[in-house]
């Protein structure tokens, strides 16, 4: 990654509509130039033919489905579960909370090593951890199994909060990504309805721990479809950036290239082939092997599924290096605010997992298990239209970059976040004082579609910004927004039963209303300072990706 590839040296800022038709990076028929540039590997997602990106959005995003349908199965049955295992409300969510602490730690882990041996490992370690946790959830009893299952249960859920957004970073340019993670959030949230519906229905009949063997078999028929149809996405993209291989065909394509080495004639020689050569500049001796295209082919159907793994020895950073650079980027104040939306975005479900059950079950509702399951499905709705605002987004970056000479500024997408403003201050308003009042059911559940709506809107555009400003550091990116999103989650878990005892819901509710719109309104802000704090960063991004590449 080079100054020279942004607009003024400015990171993020760069040409994204090619208004001077001079760009050859261009979609046909259209004036959208791609970024990143794709290159004519079989191996580079970028390049694939659209249909294979969907499917492999469709495996990712049905990953997220069935992680999220056993994270909130239990939800409409939450003080039936808290009854038949022997473990008070307190501990219960005190479980709850720790799951969701480890969710975004664990990444830590798992992103250093879908970065040296691919994605496909990682997703298929953790379906196999998931299920086999929900298998445990279906069999404990007391707190000590309760609070065991929960942490492995983290360890294999953790992977849908990162490495789908890596996934998509790695597949799709970034006028597409708004839409890609639009899709993915919306299944997340599919999953979670589903789960809260299904799982009252099951807790009624067949019984709340069938229910979690249920998820282990959807989780079975995961572990398959990556297995046998998941193609890599991992790809070294940096040796065929700018600033790698083009930087150094542009100085010497036409000028002598004397080697050095122990061949039988020390001759001249014209680089106009992709070769292996050392070049004597200045005193100093580099050696460069060009990328060969031929080198990094699309894998068979047969390599697909039996090499669950790659490695290329071209990136040398190492496993060590990959665990810590993530925290260097909270020195990044956009990466700061991307992260800060996307944790207080998660917020909706969390609230609302803890507690819909406490609130219909008893006076003045007094439903059932399946009925308060069926609540949930305002959340449904929610869910399609946060998708449609966060895949606005997109659209809105465009719209913007045509009337600014074609170049684009992350900050421009940050104008959709007036929708998931609006839905949140909708949503926790109805569904936390229509608890507190009693309200008519149809308050709860509109509630609950708003604050959907909120949280799938909210963490896409957040998610899409951070990837707009810097790019190229999708893997350290998203383990920083998962630890946002983790540390928010476990301090709602964890506090909302206390708090709900001594305020209500409906202030409880309030409360982490004004910190979720307060976080989406700082959008505000960053329209002002956005570019500078960008500029600010230039340094220590740049030396930051170019020591990724060591």
């Amino acid at each position: 990654m080079e100054r020279e590839e942004f607009v003024d040296g400015v990171p993020g800022t760069e040409l994204l509509v090619d208004i001077k038709k001079d760009n050859k990076n261009v979609i046909e028929a259209t004036e959208i130039v791609y970024i990143p540039p794709p290159t004519k590997c079989g191996a580079d997602p970028l390049g694939w033919p659209r249909y294979k990106k969907y499917w492999q959005l469709f495996v990712v995003s049905l990953y997220a489905c069935c992680f999220a349908y056993g994270e909130n199965n239990l939800g409409a049955a939450w003080t039936t579960v808290s009854e038949d295992i022997g473990v008070n409300m307190n501990n219960m969510n005190g479980g709850s909370a720790l799951n969701w602490l480890l969710l975004g730690f664990f990444n830590v882990l798992w992103i250093p090593t879908a970065m040296k041996i691919g994605r496909k490992p990682v997703f298929i370690g953790t379906t196999v951890i998931a299920l086999c946790a929900m298998v445990w959830v279906g069999k404990c009893n007391g707190n000590a199994q309760w609070f065991l299952a929960m942490t492995l249960n983290g360890l294999g859920v953790a992977g849908y909060e990162a490495m789908i957004q890596l996934t998509i970073f790695d597949t799709f340019f970034v006028h597409e990504r708004g839409r890609a993670l639009a899709v993915y959030l919306f299944s997340q949230q599919l999953g979670s309805v589903i789960g809260l519906v299904s799982g009252g229905a099951q807790a009624d009949t067949i019984g709340w721990r069938w229910s979690q063997f249920i998820v282990a078999i959807a989780d079975a028929v995961v572990f398959a479809l990556f297995v046998f149809t998941f193609q890599e996405t991992l790809f070294p993209r940096f040796l065929f950036e700018r600033g790698e291989h083009t930087k150094f065909l542009e100085q010497f394509k036409s000028s002598e290239v004397e080697y050095l080495d122990d061949s039988p004639q020390n001759s001249t020689h014209k680089l106009d082939k992709k070769e292996n050569v050392k070049v004597d500049l200045t005193d100093e001796v580099f050696e460069y092997e060009i990328p060969k295209i031929e080198d990094f082919p699309a894998p068979s159907w047969g390599e697909i599924i039996t090499k669950w793994w790659v490695y290329y020895p071209q990136d040398k950073t190492t496993f060590w290096q990959y665990f810590r650079r993530p925290f260097i980027l909270f020195t990044f104040p956009n990466i700061l605010y991307a992260g800060f939306n996307f944790g207080f975005g998660g917020t909706a479900g969390m609230l609302s997992f803890s507690t819909i059950a406490e609130i219909l079950m008893d006076d003045p509702y007094n439903y059932s298990t399946s009925t308060t399951g069926l609540m949930c499905l305002g959340s449904l709705v929610g869910s399609g239209l946060g998708g449609l605002a966060g895949s606005l987004s997109d659209y809105v970056v465009i719209f913007f970059a045509k009337r600014n000479n074609g170049v684009k500024e992350p900050e421009m997408r940050l104008f959709a976040m007036i929708f998931p403003f609006c839905f949140g201050a909708i949503g926790y308003m109805m569904y936390g004082w229509g608890a507190e009042q009693g309200d008519a059911w149809p308050v709860i559940s509109v509630g609950i579609g708003f604050m959907t709506a909120q949280q799938v809107s909210s963490c896409s555009i957040a998610t899409s910004y951070a990837m707009d400003c810097f790019r190229g550091i999708s893997g350290e990116l998203v383990v920083v927004l998962a630890i946002f999103s983790a540390c928010i989650n476990f301090a709602v878990s964890y506090s909302c039963q206390e708090f709900l005892t001594a305020a209500g819901y409906g202030w409880l509710m309030f409360f982490w209303a004004m910190l979720v719109l307060s976080a989406n309104a700082s959008a505000i802000l960053l329209m002002f300072k956005g570019k500078s704090w960008r500029r600010g960063s230039a340094d220590r991004y740049f030396k930051f990706v170019e020591e990724g590449k060591q």
